[in-house]
């Protein structure tokens, strides 16, 4: 299960689209709306609010493959295949 949280203080309704797939969220007293739902974990993601039926990214999204406009998209940093192991960074000029 993937837990999704966005905080989103004035719609009366949230809902989470991840890939065609809506699923209802919900609202605690602070703003904040939640919903856990079993995806896969590259899946792609955003937020419905109230009747609206432009999907939304999410703003604290780690992965927008297509843009700060469009969906945003699971990622997990621990599954990448690094390639900068033989990068020893930048020498600092000697003051």
């Amino acid at each position: 299960m993937t837990d999704f949280r966005v905080w989103a203080p004035k719609p009366e309704r949230v809902r989470l689209d991840v890939e065609g797939q809506v699923h209802p969220m919900t609202r605690s007293r602070d703003g904040w709306w939640h919903a856990s739902v079993d995806t896969a974990p590259d899946a792609r993601y955003g937020y419905l609010l109230d009747d609206d039926p432009t999907v939304l990214p999410d703003p604290r999204s780690a992965r927008q493959p297509e843009g700060v406009h469009a969906r945003s998209q699971l990622w997990d940093p621990a599954g990448a295949t690094w390639t900068d192991t033989g990068w020893a960074g930048r020498r600092s000029k000697a003051r």
